[in-house]
């Protein structure tokens, strides 16, 4: 059987360490907290958890969540935004004593995901649903 980079890495109880670390990092943040106003810490580690295991090569697959562009599109998610919440993603993995060849390969896989998060203006988001509002959270 073939090793895969979620096999590589410690499996789920080492991504879901690093999850922990990276959300005790963006929860208390003065900015990016404001992204999360009003949801479940637990819901975000455990949806966050189980979409980087299934990209990491996990069988079998068990995400059932939005793809990252649907699940941030009510989100204005700028590129500061974006490499502020790499480079804490990046501590984490440091914290959690990932080795660095392993670092570089998730934070290539976090890295491929800004397209789709990422937007230049206001007018690039829209709710998930018709009721909900975009989030804008003014820089402190």
């Amino acid at each position: 059987m073939t090793s895969t980079f979620f096999d590589e890495v410690g499996g789920r109880p080492v991504v879901e360490l690093v999850h922990t670390l990276l959300y005790d990092k963006l929860l208390s943040h003065p900015w990016l907290k404001g992204f999360f106003v009003g949801q479940e810490r637990w819901h975000l580690e455990i949806q966050q958890t189980e979409f980087m295991a299934d990209m990491f090569g996990r069988t079998p697959l068990i995400y059932a969540g939005r793809a990252p562009m649907r699940a941030h599109q009510h989100l204005f998610i700028t590129e500061e935004v974006f490499m502020i919440r790499h480079n804490l993603l990046s501590d984490a993995l440091t914290e959690a004593k990932i080795l660095e060849d392993h670092k570089k390969i998730w934070l290539r896989y976090d890295m491929g995901m800004k397209a789709a998060i990422v937007k230049k203006t206001v007018d690039d988001c829209e709710g998930r649903y018709k009721t909900e509002q975009v989030l804008v959270v003014p820089k402190p």
